[in-house]
């Protein structure tokens, strides 16, 4: 048994004395290119609230926040660059930054898949990563 497992079980018995069973999942993706659709409607939902309440404190406060915040999208996005690839990364930021701030949006996107033009539901952070999972290498 490797000495992560063993610390893990030791850790275990200390607070409940219990038999554990203790097994490693199995990937083919490395540690960092793992996310999981539940974490991405998250945090997509979280940068649209962050650009909301940014707006309106600029709009209706007259304090602007982007000079604090944009070192954390910087960041952000840096994460999302080791994850996703450029063409998904393109649709992450279309969906934040252009489509969404637009009212009059149909929630509607055309893409090309396997040299086909396909129109798609793109209004939800669900749908983009419906979208977007369409496009991995």
């Amino acid at each position: 048994m490797s000495e992560q497992k063993e610390y893990i079980r030791k850790v275990l018995k200390s607070i409940h004395k219990a038999s554990y069973r203790i097994k490693e999942a199995k990937t083919t993706l490395p540690k960092f290119k793992r996310m999981n659709k539940k974490s991405f409607i998250e945090i997509i939902r979280a940068l649209k609230e962050i650009d909301d309440r940014r707006d309106f404190m600029e709009t209706e406060i007259g304090v602007d926040m982007t000079q604090y915040e944009d070192k954390f999208f910087n960041i952000i996005e840096g994460l999302f660059k080791i994850i996703f690839n450029k063409s998904q990364l393109a649709l992450i930021q279309m969906y934040l930054y252009q489509l969404v701030p637009d009212k009059e949006w149909d929630g509607k996107i055309t893409v090309e898949i396997n040299n086909t033009e396909k129109e798609v539901e793109f209004k939800t952070a669900a749908q983009v990563w419906d979208v977007i999972k369409k496009f991995e290498d």
